[in-house]
């Protein structure tokens, strides 16, 4: 966390975590610091959205409360950056950096602090170099904007960057409220619009009550997101301005059926052709989406779920799909969404064709060789009209090859005049080398011209060959992950070579149990885990009654059982046979409670993490000397003149432990992301 030349701001944060909701006179009471003190530590927390405030409109005093969730999203500060790099280039890794650095700026201040506050201007930001702690600081500069490894040179460019930012949602506007904790924006709302419903007349109260918490709700949601309008990119155009011909800069002119396939290219960094034009409003003030991020971090589980599950390139067709669906999903859980029922809530699922997939799929990824090939004679076996081949040391024999009225055999039944593979009855064919006249114009196939000249894009024989052949390897990959027994996705309909939906709640109820029974595993051993998943499958069962499923020995179930008792992980129901409630005559039933488990779990990872962060800033102090000799502007960069070699040799040493350390934590927030926020 930066909190510039406040060195309060630490002292403030950890009285409001202590005493939760205080106003300044109890914090300036509880804290032991002046009110300028404090004043200057909350003017820095509230930059970084560490802390909310709230003033009341009939009161004239203002409270503060710490935002323990947005501390702990610093946790994820290098999982941001990398995602914003991977996606968009180091140019948006440098500015996703930044914006966590200063928690939220405006677009003028940004461009001021890279020296490009003209268009013609060629300023950069001044040099960095890396200190013996691994951090990046600036020579001379008082602004505190990190130098991106490909650097921001001109005012166009900053301003493209933010735009595909803006657009995929990874930043977003900032807004009065987001300063506010959500049940003072509850509280709010409700005031207003018990306000605004006080001139209705003519309605019962149930239907008053009913419609007043339908607004509280469309209210809320239009302080979170502005004006939500239908099938908008989630307000991710706010502050550019229009050129001379009312067009939105760096926004799609193509057809709605692959409007999101636009702004990138086909290895996922910005299109410079189409966000060159990007013209931002100087006072807009952005931060970064966390919960954006989040759906992204969500998306990255699955993938590697899918890896595990079927294979690498289904899972990067799974990866591709994924990220599309992600353009239409701005959080992974809604609090201010309404469903009636599970089916309703399944309807307003985004949905994805075929042949937006292809769009945005990258040509270079073999998609044939991983998909297993059926052989002729068995596609073409028929069980009522061949009798059953005879079998040879368990394996069925093959048929001898028939020959034709010209003598030929069909052991070249799959390959046509000139040796190439035909495709197969099921409709996936070996790689063959497409040498027709589309092939110059491949890369062609998605723009406008070519869009116009299709009559009915969903008509296979519209499309050239090779892409009906990527399309149908691309509907395949589609299709195992759709047949998977996790139902990865789930399709919806024909349109678009067809369309197909992702069904979250199943997948991360999955990734849940997983977690939850590794956890259980680790600790109790392979006998816990097997217990577990019995409980989840049949429910509660007596001792007697698990072991003997299980085909554990009393002994041995009865001190696991005891033993996940004591930690919490496992519960235990009395059921008396008669109103006497007598021992002996009382079942003793174990029960397994995913839920409390989650909750337990979760708080023995946030402890992991804790001590792990302890444990690396107490590493850190043992040799604070030795660190703050090497950050010594006349040392950095000749730390071989300056330093000894014990000296450099206890730097690389802590270096290796903190790396460890903080390994350690991002694979923990990796189980946070789990268990909490998808």
């Amino acid at each position: 966390m930066y909190t510039g030349n406040c060195a309060h701001a630490p002292n403030v944060f950890s009285t409001l975590l202590q005493f939760d909701r205080l106003h300044l006179p109890a914090l300036v009471h509880h804290s032991n610091l002046s009110p300028s003190q404090i004043k200057h530590g909350l003017a820095v927390l509230i930059q970084q959205h560490l802390v909310l405030h709230y003033t009341a409109l009939d009161r004239d005093i203002t409270f503060y409360e710490a935002d323990w969730k947005n501390a702990y999203l610093l946790v994820r500060a290098g999982k941001t950056i990398k995602l914003a790099e991977s996606r968009f280039g180091e140019s948006a890794g440098g500015v996703v950096s930044n914006l966590l650095l200063l928690g939220d700026a405006r677009v003028g201040d940004l461009a001021d602090a890279y020296g490009v506050t003209s268009p013609n201007s060629n300023g950069v930001v001044q040099g960095t170099k890396r200190h013996a702690n691994g951090k990046e600081v600036l020579n001379g500069a008082t602004n505190k904007v990190e130098e991106t490894r490909h650097q921001i040179t001109t005012l166009q460019h900053l301003h493209s960057v933010l735009g595909s930012l803006l657009q995929a949602g990874l930043v977003s506007e900032v807004r009065e409220q987001h300063f506010r904790s959500f049940t003072d924006n509850v509280n709010e709302a409700e005031q207003e619009v018990k306000h605004e419903m006080a001139a209705v007349v003519g309605l019962t109260a149930a239907k008053k009550k009913a419609e007043a918490e339908v607004a509280i709700r469309h209210k809320l949601a239009k302080w979170r997101d502005g004006n939500p309008k239908p099938n908008a990119e989630h307000d991710s155009f706010k502050g550019r301005k229009r050129l001379s011909d009312g067009s939105i800069p760096g926004s799609s002119r193509k057809r709605s059926k692959l409007d999101d396939v636009n702004m990138v290219d086909v290895n996922g960094h910005p299109d410079t052709d189409h966000a060159s034009g990007t013209v931002l409003d100087e006072n807009l003030v952005l931060r970064i989406n966390h919960e954006k991020c989040t759906v992204a971090f969500r998306s990255q589980q699955l993938v590697e779920l899918a890896e595990r599950s079927i294979g690498e390139s289904t899972a990067q067709v799974y990866a591709e799909l994924l990220k599309r669906l992600e353009e239409q999903i701005p959080r992974c859980y809604d609090e201010l969404a309404v469903h009636v029922d599970a089916d309703e809530e399944i309807a307003e699922a985004p949905t994805l064709s075929t042949l937006k997939v292809a769009a945005n799929l990258d040509d270079n990824i073999d998609l044939s060789s991983s998909i297993g090939e059926t052989s002729d004679w068995i596609a073409g076996f028929d069980p009522q009209s061949q009798p059953v081949a005879k079998m040879k040391k368990g394996r069925l024999k093959r048929p001898a090859a028939s020959t034709s009225d010209e003598g030929s055999t069909d052991d070249n039944e799959g390959e046509d005049e000139h040796g190439k593979t035909k495709p197969l009855t099921n409709g996936v064919a070996a790689p063959v080398e497409i040498m027709d006249e589309d092939e110059n114009s491949a890369d062609d196939y998605w723009s406008d011209e070519a869009s116009a000249k299709r009559k009915n894009e969903d008509d296979p024989e519209c499309l050239p060959s090779h892409r009906q052949q990527r399309l149908s390897q691309i509907k395949t990959h589609l299709e195992l992950l759709s047949n998977s027994p996790r139902k990865f996705i789930t399709s919806t309909g024909n349109r678009g070579f067809g369309e197909w939906r992702v069904d979250f709640k199943p997948l991360i109820n999955f990734l849940r149990q997983s977690a939850l029974e590794d956890t259980i595993n680790a600790r109790f051993g392979q006998r816990a885990k097997r217990v577990v998943a019995l409980l989840l499958d049949k429910g509660k069962l007596d001792e007697k009654t698990l072991g003997t499923i299980a085909m554990i020995k009393s002994k041995e179930i009865r001190a696991t059982l005891t033993a996940m008792q004591e930690a919490g992980q496992m519960e235990l129901q009395e059921v008396p046979r008669d109103t006497n409630r007598q021992p002996s005559r009382t079942m003793y039933l174990w029960y397994f409670d995913p839920e409390r488990c989650r909750q337990l779990v979760l708080e023995e990872t946030y402890k992991a993490m804790a001590r792990a962060l302890q444990r690396a800033r107490h590493e850190k102090k043992g040799i604070q000397a030795v660190i703050d000799k090497a950050e010594r502007t006349d040392v950095v960069g000749k730390e071989e003149e300056y330093l000894s070699q014990s000296e450099r040799n206890a730097l690389q040493i802590w270096k290796d432990k903190e790396e460890r350390l903080l390994a350690e934590v991002a694979r923990l927030d990796d189980l946070v992301c789990v268990l909490r926020d998808f």
